[in-house]
């Protein structure tokens, strides 16, 4: 009877500790161990689309997005109308728009929303280099890894840029670009996208945080 007690004690005694390890081990690997940090991998993976200015699609807001920021999907239309417009008001009458960590998907949504306001206005942002299959000669696309509002609706935000001739970049590259917006037809999307035509850029460290987030 003694040594049957004592076998459960120990059986008992075993669950616990494995019960705890399960517990501990995933606390220990987000204290003390790097996050992934997404990269072009998660783009070829996933592709990305672009959606036609005239088309009125209905997203949902759980769904990742991809090159171009959408924050309508939080919104009714006349409040979201409403939103455009201030937001349009905050960067179209800067002589230069130099999008920064704080503003880059807000500053991106507005060019996108209404990029004849921006044609020929010159443009800066930091991001990743993505070549894919899909881009040829001297573009790239430059993006950056964002929230809109929260992991779920997390997506690839940027937009097409045309370098110099034989300018060579590996994906994951970071640059700064600067440049002039105007518009370009590119054939996988069957449509034409505003791009940025660089007049300046240059090789920069990836950031400490690589990500930027929608803060209002």
């Amino acid at each position: 009877m003694h040594e049957h007690a004592h076998s459960h004690g120990n059986d008992t005694k075993l669950k616990r500790f494995f019960c705890y390890f399960i517990l501990f081990v995933p606390i220990v690997t987000g204290l003390f161990l790097p996050a992934y940090a997404l990269d072009s991998s998660f783009v070829k993976a996933k592709g990305f689309s672009f959606p036609s200015f005239e088309e009125n699609i209905e997203k949902n807001p759980g769904a990742h997005q991809f090159l171009k920021p959408d924050s309508s999907v939080f919104y009714r239309k006349d409040d979201y109308d409403k939103v455009k417009n201030k937001e349009l008001a905050e960067f179209v009458n800067r002589p230069a728009v130099t999008l920064t960590d704080a503003d880059y998907l807000k500053g991106m949504e507005v060019i996108y929303n209404s990029p004849d306001a921006f044609i020929g206005k010159t443009i800066g942002f930091d991001g990743f280099a993505y070549k894919g299959q899909q881009v040829d000669g001297n573009h790239y696309f430059i993006f950056r890894f964002g929230f809109i509002h929260c992991v779920a609706d997390s997506g690839v935000f940027g937009m097409m840029v045309e370098f110099p001739k034989n300018t060579q970049m590996k994906d994951d590259d970071w640059v700064h670009v600067s440049g002039k917006l105007k518009w370009e037809f590119y054939q996988p999307f069957k449509q034409t996208i505003p791009v940025l035509k660089v007049t300046d850029w240059h090789a920069i460290d990836t950031p400490k945080d690589p990500y930027v987030y929608r803060t209002t």
